[in-house]
Order: structure tokens, then sequence, then C-alpha cells
């Protein structure tokens, strides 16, 4: 697809989305660079659209048309949209862009002045008491113009500014360039670091290990150029798994900070060093040593605080002469540049292994769960119930890692491409941070649901490591047609919110909190009846009773999450608060009549799980004997030549390993000695078993 037919085809659809929605063109348009930047990993949290144009002080024009807030980095992100052009494709000029750049500063600039006129039921009301108080220290603010126009190639560089001493950095996400996004295999734009750019020669490395698949160096980087590179970048250096786990247990190490100020020299001696992986690097050989000048993709597995404390003693602690001190201290790195098309295979795995002596729960490493594994097989093997005329089921296709999607069709020809969104149309495919959402919403959860994509879904993660111990079969087929029931209430909610006269904003928030506290409602108040998700998923849509439920519930929610007592002024920040849902449980909602008609009994519910837990049991047995067959025999005779000569295996283990030779006889291991051999077989592999 070529430049102008990509851009054709976003516009058209907007032009659908915004007329069946209830929406604008600016708005579908910021969504879906959300969606394409979150999928990148340039952004960590969902863009909220909140559109807000004034004049400022001394007559200063003011626009934004979203924002996001970036925990882990603490930056600040607004994002301005100029008018979308349906006619042929324009050129932001220099003069146009700096223009929109200032509109947005001016929103920061003028915060008082906008919190002071606005009103307080206003979005941008609440964004500016934030900048006020909540993002007073921000690390840094970013600036992004989002535009269907072409950039002018005479803007090269934007210069950098600041606000009160706070640095500004200026963005431009063009068609252009999201058309590249959308063509690149990956779906993410590689950061590519010029490393002559922070040192001299560029970083000392001494080669390591080469196979097939990678090669490894070991490297002693600068102090101040670790904290240098992640200020620049920030936490697109750091491997999803890393970024989950700094969010969760807090992104700076006070040991770490004490050695930083206090002992400087003692670093490499007290610190265990970081593990890191790249697709690409350059070298370059000066009197017998080799230096690295450039690195594509540089991702962080491990070290995570050690690279986030320093950046944060270097902007934070200069009244300690942090700067002197970072500049005394090296840390040991082991680089493993592995190519595009091993490195989702391999660099999870090196994650997982290089993160073993830590404190990293099995839920930290999300898409290798097996729970994301399951899934996965599930949305691939099952199909919906044809509706609306249709001769066909399609499926609901989860993706559990980034860009799997668009992988599907990747160089694909149309025929082909067609038949494959015929069958797993886009609007029914939803993601790992989609599926916590939705999941936690159900779990009566919706202040972690509102807390931002990376956030619910730590603790979903942490919920499902869990559960998945204490009885991984209770993740069956059923539970994932909740998933997708709870998708389709989500989805049809979201519209229908948005087409109500009294709607204003916070339609996220309304959504997730409406749809929770009409569960929470049928537990309360009708114990021995259940919400019917299996009539959900075998319609595909909501019944008129579920709609006429969630109109006259969502505005009650509205009311209660804008009202003027709430503790918090920000509504987006009092929904994410544990307190907002405890308050909320004890509003008075009436359940309809109708819709009170449509629920099941609890005990006929409670039987279909037990049932599909039952029936996921005897599927996991039947997969597991499949797997110790498909290994094959003559790698289990291996596995016991290899534990002569490293002997690994107890007698007990090598007994069930025993087992699978009857195979050649037709004697096929019990179904408990599969689920024995397996792990004996993990066990070996962890020790260097090959195979």
């Amino acid at each position: 697809m070529e430049l102008v037919e990509f851009r054709e085809a976003l516009l058209e659809q907007f032009k659908f989305a915004f007329s069946a929605d209830n929406t604008t063109d600016k708005e579908e348009f910021i969504n879906y660079v959300s969606e394409v930047l979150l999928e990148a990993e340039v952004l960590e949290n969902t863009i909220e659209y909140l559109p807000f144009e004034g004049i400022g002080t001394r007559n200063k024009k003011i626009q934004i048309d979203g924002y996001s807030y970036n925990e882990l980095d603490d930056f600040l992100s607004l994002y301005v949209v100029p008018s979308i052009s349906y006619g042929s494709m324009g050129t932001l000029i220099a003069t146009e862009a700096n223009k929109l750049f200032s509109r947005a500063r001016a929103f920061i600039e003028d915060a008082t002045y906008i919190k002071a006129k606005s009103e307080e039921s206003h979005p941008a009301y609440g964004l500016a008491i934030d900048i006020l108080k909540k993002y007073v220290s921000v690390r840094k603010y970013c600036i992004y113009i989002l535009t269907d126009m072409s950039m002018s190639k005479n803007i090269q560089t934007m210069d950098d500014g600041s606000i009160n001493d706070i640095p500004v950095e200026y963005h431009i996400w063009d068609i252009n360039r999201l058309y590249q996004l959308a063509e690149s295999k990956s779906g993410k734009e590689d950061i590519v670091i010029n490393m002559l750019e922070f040192t001299e020669s560029g970083l000392p490395c001494l080669p390591a290990s080469k196979t097939d698949d990678y090669t490894a160096y070991l490297c002693n980087i600068p102090g101040m150029l670790l904290a240098e590179l992640y200020n620049s970048y920030g936490s697109r250096l750091l491997e999803g798994n890393v970024r989950s786990f700094l969010q969760t247990k807090g992104k700076v190490n006070k040991g770490i900070r004490n050695t930083i100020l206090n002992a400087p020299d003692m670093f490499f001696a007290y610190n265990n060093g970081i593990a890191a992986t790249a697709s690409n690097i350059n070298l370059f050989e000066s009197n017998g040593s080799l230096y690295i000048t450039e690195i594509t993709a540089l991702q962080i597995v491990n070290g995570g605080q050690t690279t986030a404390s320093l950046a944060m003693a270097l902007l934070k602690d200069k009244r300690d002469d942090s700067e002197e001190k970072l500049k005394r201290i090296y840390v040991p790195m082991k680089l493993s540049v592995v190519s595009p098309e091993k490195a989702q295979e391999l660099i999870p795995n090196i994650s997982r292994y290089a993160n073993s002596q830590n404190k990293v729960s099995e839920a930290d490493l999300w898409s290798n769960h097996p729970f994301h594994i399951r899934m996965e097989n599930i949305s691939r093997r099952i199909f919906a119930p044809a509706v609306d005329g249709k001769q066909y089921g399609t499926h609901w296709y989860y993706e559990r890692a980034n860009g799997q999607y668009k992988q599907e069709t990747y160089k694909a020809t149309e025929a082909s491409r067609k038949r494959f969104e015929m069958q797993c149309p886009k609007n029914q495919m939803f993601t790992k941070t989609d599926l916590a959402k939705y999941m936690n919403i159900y779990r009566e959860l919706p202040h972690v649901a509102s807390a931002g994509g990376q956030k619910s879904f730590a603790k979903f993660a942490e919920y499902t490591a869990v559960q998945w111990e204490k009885n991984d079969a209770y993740f069956n087929e059923d539970y994932f047609k909740n998933v997708v029931a709870m998708a389709i209430l989500f989805k049809q909610s979201d519209k229908i919110v948005k087409k109500q006269l009294w709607y204003n904003s916070y339609k996220a928030n309304i959504v997730a909190y409406t749809l929770a506290k009409i569960i929470q409602t049928v537990h309360t108040y009708y114990p021995e009846y259940s919400i019917d998700f299996r009539n959900i998923w075998l319609k595909q849509k909501l019944s008129a009773a579920w709609t006429h439920q969630i109109i006259s519930s969502s505005k009650i929610i509205y009311d209660f999450l804008i009202d003027d007592n709430r503790p918090v002024e920000n509504v987006t920040e009092w929904a994410k608060r544990e307190a907002c849902w405890d308050n909320a449980k004890n509003i008075e909602l009436i359940l309809l009549p109708e819709f009170v008609k449509e629920l099941a009994y609890k005990s006929s519910i409670e039987e279909q799980e037990k049932e599909a837990i039952s029936k996921q049991k005897q599927v996991s047995k039947v997969n597991t004997m499949i797997e110790i067959a498909n290994i094959g025999i003559d790698n289990w005779k291996y596995l016991i030549e290899w534990n002569k000569t490293h002997p690994v295996l107890s007698p007990t283990d090598l007994s069930f390993v025993n087992a699978t030779l009857g195979m050649e006889k037709g004697k096929f291991p019990s179904e408990k000695q599969c689920e024995m051999i397996l792990k004996v077989l993990e066990k070996a592999r962890l020790e260097g078993f090959p195979k």
C-alpha cells in the first residue's frame, strides 16, 4: 500500500467511525495514533482525548486535543491535532508547526488562568489542577503534533525549550511517519543511538560469545553515559518486563542511590551490572581496541533499577555533586545482539534468565506465561457464532505479543489479507492490556481498570499467576468466552455513553464504573442469580435490556464521578483511587425489571463452570501426552545419555524419563507420569540440556 492509499484508507476509517460512534475525526485520529504508538512502545499509557481551545493571558491562543502521563519516566505529554483535510494531502510547514507548539505550551504556562476560568466538571480544569499540583515537578514535557499532513522537508529538527526550568521536547508525527510505522515488519520504530553523540570514540567492548542466533559483548559503560541515555530516551530503553517490574516495585532503589552519592568508586564492585539486547551495532577498531559507535533497538532486560537510579541522581541530586560522582562510576554490561527475526523468540528468554535471581515473578513475564499462550490458542481455534445474517463464524483474535495481528498479513496478497480480515475482523482483535481491563472490571475493580494499561495489567498478572498455580483449568474456553462477552460489553457501552446528551468526558471511567457497579449490584442484591455472559457470547451483542440498563446506570455514575464533593479535583485521577470505588459501592443502583429477567440462576452458571474446568483438565492431559510423543523417543534416549555426563537428574527423575522408552513397544506413560516427565525435562533444560 502506497502513502496516498494509506492516508485515504485511514480517513475513510475515521469517517465511518465518527459517524457510527458520534465522535469527531480528531478523536478518532487520536485514538488511532494512541493505539499505534502504544504498540510501538513510544507511549506507556493511552492518550486521553481532551479537546480545549481558548484565549489565555496576553491574548495567547491555547489549544490541546489530548494528554498522557508516563509515571515511570515522569513525563507529561500534550497532543495537538490541526484540522484534518479530506482533500489532497497538505504540507505542515515550520511556521504552522511552531504556532501549534506554542498553543500547546500555553496550556501549561497558563494553567492557573485556565483553572480560574474553566468549569470544574470540564476535563481541562482537572488537567490544569494536575499541572499546578501533581505534575509540578515532572522531569520533562513532551508536545506532539499529530497530523494527516506531510511534514515539510524544511523542518529538520525542533529545538528543545523549557518551561519553568523543566525541559520541553517537540515531536511531529505526520502521515509519512505513521505510514512507515504501519509498514514496518515489527510495528515498532526502533531507537538508533549514535554513541558518538555521547562519547568521543564510542563504547569500548570485548567480543564474548557468538552463535547462529546472537553475538555477545562485554562492556564497561560509564554511569554518566547510562544516565544520559535514559534521560534522552526514557523507559523506551527498558524491555517490557523490566518496565512492568519497575512500575510495580518503584523505580529508584535507595541502596543504589546511597552508593552513587556516598561510594561512587565502589559502584562497580557493589553492583551486578546490566544485561541488554540490541538488533544491530556498528563497530570501530582503533589501536587494537573495539568500540561500539551505533546501537539499534537497545533494550535493557535486567538492571532497570540501576539505570533509572543513575538517571534520577543526575537530575535530582545536583546539590550533592551527583554529576561529578557519576563520572567516577562504571557499570558492567552484557550486550546480546539478536537479529530482528529471532528477537521475539530469544529476548523474552534472555529477560527471563537474566532476572531469574531477582524477585521478578512469572507474572512479570507477560506474553510467555502459559495463561497467554492458552488464551491465544483458544482464540485461534474457536469461532464466535455467526450473526447478522453472516453464513460464517469469526474469531476474536487475542494478540499475545505486540504486532501479531499485523504480522498475519505482512507481505500477504490482497486476497489472503481480505480473507484473514473477514475471519478475524480488526474490531474483534484485543491485546493483553485490553484483556486485563475487561477482566479487572469483571472482578469489580474499576479503579484498577482506570489506572492505565500497564498498571492495570500488572495487577491482573499478579492475580492470574496465583490463580494459575491453584488451578490452571479455571482458564478454559468458557473463561475465554466471558472475556469476549466483557469485550462486547465494554465496546458497546462505550458507544452508548458517547451518544447520551449529558455526556461530556471521562468515557473510559464512566464505562468501567458502570459495568462494575451493575455486576456488583447483581452479586449484592440478587445472590441467587448471575449475569448470563454466555448469552452475550451467543448473540455477539447486547440485548435491549442491557442497553437500557447501561443508559440509566451510566448517568448515575457520571454524576457520582463529577460530584463537587469528591476529594480529588481531577476526575480521572479520582477514578483511579480505591476510595472512589469504595464510595461507588454505596450508590443505590436500581436494576430494571427487564434486565433482571435476563439473569441466570447462579447454580446453573456454577455447574457450567465446573463442567468447563473438568473439560480443560482433560484437554491439558491429552496435550501433555501429545507433547511427550512429539518430542520423540530419540530425544528421550538422548536425555538419558546426556545425564551420564551431566548428572543433574535424580534416580526418581530418571525413572520417569525411562517410562518414555516403552513407547517403542506401544506402552505409553500414564497421564500422571507425563506431567512429571515434562517437569523433569524443564529441570534438565535449566541445567543446559540443549533439546
